[in-house]
């Protein structure tokens, strides 16, 4: 039609030229004279008239097109923000590729999903409803289950903005702006606020009967989070306000709290904006239910009142794979999804090809079975093919040459990794990808390690082998369990897996074969060598991968009471304590123990793994945590470009008309945000980049180790500082436009507006990798502060570095360098005393301090985790919770002079942070009871 209408408007201008050269050319006169003049202008007319008409009817045409174009363009605009949501998801892991043609077959499915006998309306929404739909289960099939909720909250703000679009604003145009501005805050970190808006209301405080139902649940940092949102949220203030005291108590205390949060006093206009509040109030009062209201709050937009359900391997072999399309099969370390590939060939009667991926003749073997499979249409399925990486580039370039049998599938198994070690991230675009784990649960692991136990073969069966099976089993399943716990089950993430299991079991089958005496069917359990297998099972099948002398001490005593001959006779308790789990007495088959794991609940409670009882708890607070700093990398998928803001508080001034049509109004949305961002936390640093603070290396003292540690803290500091407000004042100038963005600048762009700390800060000190932008900045602010603090102090003392110390209470994990601070103690003691370092041990008092200890350095900010300190000067263990410790004093001892205590001491691990990977030292306290403190992991933590 375009074509068209451009010959037309191309022909009506050559009869005009026509025209024009026919009357230059007429004889002098009258031109109607002339009859070959008139004829020319009549057949002029009659075609100009023709050409009209065809041109009007284009034009109608083209009108039509424009309507239809018009009715399809909110699923045009949906289904373009949908593609671009999949390309950010390697923002998440590497491992989440997507291709076009992927997403094309999601809206082709779409299109043709919806009934054709619905009018055009409601058949276009159903289209833009199926197309939320199967992006979203067919791309969740892709990800980790961790990771789902995070794509669902960013395919429901496309969702909302599109609604918001497609409805053109009705009566409400800032209804978007609204519910955009409270998904900030629910994406902001929970401690941030808006320093105007605090400023502003700074004479506001949380209701009383509110403030002390917090205070009794002993967290501070919550009500303050909770007192910041609510300067900034009018309606947040107003629930507040009119909420009733015991439904916000019984809202703190239910098990399931995001169903019952009490009504709000300002109501939503939808159902998804009430739902999204809803998320605010429960990420501020119950963190553990992040996760469950954030799925209710994608539910409500989707209007879907339960899970979705993820596409099998057999559907997406059948239909959403062709021949040339490899179904990759990912699975977490230490688990195998080969044999789903197996079961399903067997299941739809298919010939499967194996191959085993790593060595240069499982090449060959694989390019034979490829070519074969190809022409006759069976499968091949290839196994570990993240251990080949430069063989699956040339696969790559064969798939895109290759002629396949409609019936041909490829299959290929790897491991997930950060890295991807050197796979192809081009082939994994061009693979279906299916990320496979283990179902979580105790229950389910003992079924699976039982169900892999092959059956005895020859000879005379040995009956106590099931039972010492039974007991391998329940091993390796707590093993792997405490990793859903890291770091409170394990400090580290071990790669514990079934090969480990396999192994143990070699190993255990050998030791009891050794010990059994032929043509008997019996052992006596005490000549099972159990201090062999408990050697083993320590030291190098399980132990081999622990790295941490604390996790050590976990497994030995796990397996040390596991493994014991006990275990053979009645009433032996596989796990002690309020919640005692008695092993089964009867059992001498594998089927009676499969039988009675079986009747285990499927979710345990975390006490049979030796956790505290709300470590399920503080799992789901994790993963809150996890899922809200991956929707907000995933934040910058809507427009940058948006506009549209509204006050979230009426009751806030109003900027004026002028205000809004100045420069800064023209700087894109997303921008203005970074620079206010980077405007607040340069006013926050802004006093402490002085230069009032004495410089240490003006001291006259004699150089000491503990000088020496005082001066680089601040050296540091202050260059960090410095570069950090350097870096603030070229981000706001690039975002007001008045300097030039550099790559630097990019970078520190992106990095802000995920709520990232930047990687040229973090690679001063350690800090926890869950912080947030906004939390390392404030920390950050409190560890300047001290170190200029306690220099400012050195320099202007009478006395010495070592005293000044003394006199003061440090921030252990506020320093820089926490380990160096604590070896200048060390080494300075050790030179008052005049002995060698190996002569004294640390000892950590809490909650005393000796003025006339000249050897004693005072400390604060330690907590503990999983145990609370007792008024009578003891620890006892908690329901996992951490606690404030009182101020502690650190003191070294020569190891001569430690004295017997009344009670016993338990040796605990005082870590730098909450991530556990940085061990300080450790400290010798005592514990009402010391049975299950090594089981529950208690630490201390200094930052």
């Amino acid at each position: 039609l375009l074509r068209l209408q451009g010959e037309l408007r191309l022909r009506l201008r050559a009869l005009e030229a026509q025209l024009l050269q026919a009357l230059a050319q007429a004889p002098a006169g009258s031109i109607l004279d002339d009859e070959a003049v008139v004829a020319t202008l009549e057949a002029l007319k009659a075609e100009a008239a023709e050409i009209e008409l065809r041109s009007r009817d284009a034009d109608a045409v083209l009108r039509d097109v424009d309507a239809v174009a018009a009715a399809f363009s909110p699923l045009a605009r949906a289904a373009a923000a949908v593609y671009f949501a999949l390309e950010r998801l390697p923002a998440l892991h590497v491992f989440y590729q997507f291709s076009l043609a992927f997403f094309e077959r999601v809206f082709e499915d779409a299109v043709v999903g919806a009934p054709p006998e619905l009018p055009e309306p409601q058949r276009l929404a159903a289209m833009r409803a199926e197309l939320f739909r199967l992006a979203y289960v067919r791309a969740a099939a892709s990800l980790h289950h961790a990771r789902q909720p995070a794509l669902l909250l960013m395919l429901a703000q496309i969702k909302l903005r599109g609604d918001e679009d497609e409805a053109g604003g009705g009566s409400e145009p800032a209804a978007w702006a609204r519910l955009n501005a409270d998904l900030d805050f629910v994406l902001r970190d929970a401690l941030a606020a808006t320093e105007a808006q605090q400023q502003l209301r700074d004479d506001w405080r949380l209701p009383e009967d509110v403030e002390a139902l917090l205070t009794l649940g002993g967290d501070a940092a919550r009500t303050r989070a909770l007192h910041a949102h609510a300067r900034a949220l009018g309606w947040l203030r107003a629930w507040l306000q009119s909420a009733d005291h015991g439904e916000i108590a019984g809202f703190l205390a239910s098990a399931d709290a995001e169903l019952h949060v009490p009504a709000l006093a300002a109501q939503s206009d939808s159902a998804a904006g009430q739902a999204l509040r809803e998320l605010i109030v429960v990420r501020l009062l119950r963190p553990d239910r992040v996760l469950a209201s954030a799925v209710r709050f994608g539910n409500a937009v989707f209007g879907s009142g339960g899970e979705h359900a993820l596409p099998t391997l057999r559907t997406v072999a059948e239909t959403e794979a062709d021949a040339l399309t490899p179904i990759a099969l990912c699975s977490v370390p230490g688990h195998d999804a080969a044999d789903r590939v197996d079961a399903l060939a067997e299941g739809c009667r298919r010939p499967l090809r194996s191959v085993a991926m790593g060595s240069v003749e499982g090449f060959a073997l694989a390019d034979q079975a490829i070519t074969a499979a190809s022409a006759a249409g069976s499968w091949v399925v290839l196994k570990n093919v993240h251990l080949a990486p430069a063989w699956l580039a040339q696969l790559e370039k064969r798939l895109q040459t290759m002629r396949a049998h409609a019936e041909f599938r490829l299959f290929l198994t790897m491991e997930i990794s950060e890295g991807a070690q050197g796979l192809s991230l081009s082939l994994l675009r061009r693979a279906r990808t299916l990320v496979f784990e283990p179902p979580p649960g105790l229950r389910a692991c003992l079924l699976d390690s039982l169900a892999s136990i092959p059956a005895e073969t020859g000879g005379v069966p040995i009956v106590e082998r099931a039972r010492l099976h039974f007991l391998l089993a329940w091993l390796h399943a707590v093993v792997v369990e405490r990793l859903r716990y890291a770091p409170l089950g394990w400090a580290t993430r071990y790669e514990f897996g079934s090969a480990d299991f396999a192994c143990a079991l070699s190993t255990v089958d050998a030791w009891l074969q050794r010990a059994h005496r032929a043509g008997r069917a019996n052992i006596d359990p005490a000549r099972i060598p159990w201090l062999a297998i408990r050697a083993l099972l320590r030291d190098c099948v399980y132990g081999g991968r622990v790295d941490s002398a604390f996790d050590q001490r976990i497994l030995a005593e796990f397996i040390d009471r596991l493994f014991t001959p006990d275990a053979y006779g009645a009433d032996f308790a596989l796990v002690e304590g309020p919640r005692r789990l008695v092993a089964p007495e009867e059992g001498t088959r594998p089927e009676d123990f499969v039988e009675w794991c079986r009747g285990l609940p499927e979710s345990e409670p975390p006490a049979w793994l030796g956790l505290p009882p709300n470590a399920e708890t503080l799992l789901l607070v994790h993963k809150g945590e996890a899922l809200v700093a991956d929707t907000r990398k995933l934040r910058a998928l809507l427009d940058d470009d948006d506009d549209d803001e509204v006050d979230l508080d009426n009751n806030a001034p109003k900027e004026s008309a002028a205000q809004m049509a100045s420069d800064r109004a023209e700087i894109p949305a997303f921008m203005r945000q970074v620079e206010a961002m980077a405007s607040g936390f340069d006013a926050l640093l802004a006093p402490l980049d002085s230069d009032d603070h004495s410089q240490l290396s003006d001291l006259t003292e004699e150089m000491t180790p503990l000088l020496r540690v005082m001066q680089r803290e601040l050296s540091v500091a202050r260059s960090l500082l410095t570069r950090v407000r350097l870096d603030l004042h070229q981000l706001r100038g690039a975002c007001l436009g008045e300097l030039k963005q550099t790559n630097h600048v990019r970078e520190l762009l992106a990095q802000f507006s995920a709520g990232l700390v930047p990687r040229n800060w973090l690679a001063t000190y350690q800090v926890p990798r869950a912080y947030s932008l906004s939390r390392w900045m404030a920390d950050f602010g409190d560890r300047v502060a001290q170190v200029q603090y306690l220099a400012s102090r050195i320099s202007s003392a009478g006395c010495s570095v070592v005293d000044t110390v003394r006199a003061e209470s440090v921030w252990l994990g506020g320093l820089l360098y926490p380990e160096a601070f604590v070896t200048a103690t060390r080494q300075a003691v050790a030179k008052r005393r005049g002995c060698s370092l190996e002569e004294l041990s640390i000892r950590l008092s809490i909650g005393s301090r000796n003025e006339g200890d000249e050897e004693a350095f005072a400390v604060r900010g330690l907590r503990i985790e999983g145990a609370e300190w007792t008024p009578n000067e003891l620890l006892t263990l908690n329901d996992g919770g951490h606690t404030v410790l009182p101020d502690c004093c650190i003191e070294w001892v020569k190891n001569d002079d430690v004295c017997d205590e009344d009670v016993e001491l338990v040796t605990i691990p005082v870590y730098l942070n909450t991530d556990r990977k940085d061990l300080l030292f450790e400290a010798r306290l005592p514990f009402v009871e010391k049975s299950l403190v090594v089981q529950r992991a208690v630490a201390i933590v200094a930052a």
